[in-house]
């Protein structure tokens, strides 16, 4: 402070005798040092504390935009307390770096120091040109009738500063102006985009529930109908005769009308002869039923070319999703090029992956009541897995049932490449997927597996290279 305080005691002493020295009246005397050389201190001033600013704020930016990332690095090692101290350092480094930025952002300080010391430095070389009588002051032979020209120089200075900070002013109001709109034409594209998302949700829980309440019905009438049929049952028991016509006589007569009735209870079963077409001999002589064969609705060579992925990959893994799709009757193209994509989105190429980030990543499911992960330990057990990143132990335990797998005592098989693409098949079926991809509803087709639309992108774009190959 004192070296700063020294250096504008030494100026203005300095210009001040010059100032003195001059053949000029005191009253224009006054005039240059109340106006030039006042003005050009209050720069210098200016210019200083701006500077200062500028680069405590630029050094605390860089400083910590390298700290921060070592500190990250290290929060990796050591026992728990070293890492979470470590970590709240880093975020509060972080948060320190971050205000730094947005500080001299919004302050402008190395361009507030840039503009002061250009002035300044202006209105210095125009002082010693008048005190010299150099430049555009050579060719007066006074410093008496230079004084107009320097004085209008001055003022010309003074008025270009105010209207240079006018002019930066009302630029920031309108960057500022068109920040707003943009953020407000954002925020609402947002919304709008939040309840389209909102009225697709409330439309797939109506249209489930629909389904449901349609399963119900479907199960009430069959119940119906198999209590009409063992009622007919019933009632033709209580006759003497049996349904081949046989007599009843030689059955014991202290049973009830039931029992007695069953005792004696014949039925012809017409077995329908199997198609020849479909039966093959084996070497001693047992008949073997023919497997249908599966449509290969596209090579390994082109699934990889549309993927982008490893062909060894899909020449291992492509057969089997084929005949689970089959199996579960969806195999058709539209289908076929929505699975595709959806696994290369979901794995990142095209075999059943676990899901990444490792056990601290998947600790994020604990407590997960809506996945079905009440024990400790579930979030890592149950981490998503296979093609399609089956996630939670509720989903385990329901694939596990539906498949008949014990994926929820043993979730590992759930890498199974047989197993994996079974649960692919039974989700894009089960949850309306595969009507989705016949309809071509794409976006659906990702909000019904995402949840959402991350990865709409790739998803999108893998789409249109698989539809472009083999539809």
């Amino acid at each position: 402070m004192a070296r700063k305080n020294d250096y504008r005691h030494y100026l203005k002493a300095t210009l001040g005798g010059l100032i003195d020295r001059l053949e000029l009246s005191e009253l224009r005397k006054d005039f240059l040092k109340n106006r030039w050389l006042d003005q050009v201190l209050w720069l210098e001033g200016r210019a200083t504390k701006e500077r200062n600013r500028h680069y405590l704020l630029r050094m605390v930016t860089i400083v910590g935009g390298v700290i921060v990332p070592a500190l990250v690095g290290l929060n990796n090692q050591g026992d728990a307390r070293f890492r979470a101290a470590l970590g709240w350092t880093a975020f509060g480094l972080s948060q320190t770096v971050a205000i730094s930025a947005a500080v001299e952002e919004f302050f402008a300080h190395g361009e507030k120091y840039r503009n002061y010391r250009n002035t300044a430095e202006g209105m210095k070389i125009e002082g010693w040109q008048f005190f010299q009588l150099t430049g555009q002051y050579r060719d007066f032979d006074s410093h008496d009738e230079a004084y107009k020209v320097f004085a209008s120089r001055v003022e010309q200075y003074i008025q270009q500063d105010v209207q240079g900070f006018l002019a930066r002013l009302t630029d920031r109001q309108e960057e500022d102006k068109k920040t707003t709109q943009e953020t407000v034409a954002q925020n609402s594209e947002l919304a709008l985009n939040e309840l389209n998302i909102r009225l697709e949700e409330q439309a797939q829980f109506f249209e489930e529930e629909r389904r449901r309440l349609e399963a119900e019905k479907q199960t009430a009438e069959h119940k119906a109908q198999a209590v009409s049929e063992a009622q007919a049952v019933l009632s033709s028991a209580d006759g003497t005769l049996t349904q081949n016509g046989a007599s009843t006589d030689g059955v014991p007569t202290d049973l009830p009308p039931l029992g007695a009735t069953a005792l004696d209870w014949h039925e012809e079963i017409v077995v329908p002869k199997l198609p020849t077409s479909n039966r093959q001999t084996s070497q001693n002589g047992a008949a073997v039923v023919a497997t249908k064969a599966v449509p290969q609705l596209a090579t390994a060579e082109t699934v990889a070319q549309a993927l982008e992925c490893s062909l060894s990959d899909c020449q291992t893994y492509l057969p089997g999703i084929l005949e689970a799709l089959q199996e579960f009757d969806i195999l058709d193209k539209q289908v076929f090029v929505g699975i595709l994509a959806t696994v290369r989105v979901e794995t990142g190429g095209f075999k059943p992956v676990h899901e990444w980030g490792g056990e601290k990543y998947w600790k994020r499911y604990e407590g997960r009541g809506d996945l079905g992960n009440v024990n400790p330990g579930d979030g890592v057990k149950y981490h998503g897995r296979g093609y399609i990143q089956l996630t939670g132990r509720a989903n385990y335990r329901d694939y596990g049932k539906k498949l008949g797998v014990d994926l929820e005592g043993n979730p590992d098989l759930a890498m199974d490449p047989e197993v994996s693409a079974k649960v692919l098949a039974s989700y894009f079926k089960d949850r309306g997927v595969a009507t989705a991809a016949r309809a071509g509803d794409w976006r659906r087709v990702r909000k019904l597996v995402n949840g959402g639309y991350h990865g709409w992108d790739v998803f999108s774009k893998y789409i249109d290279r698989a539809k472009a190959r083999i539809v």
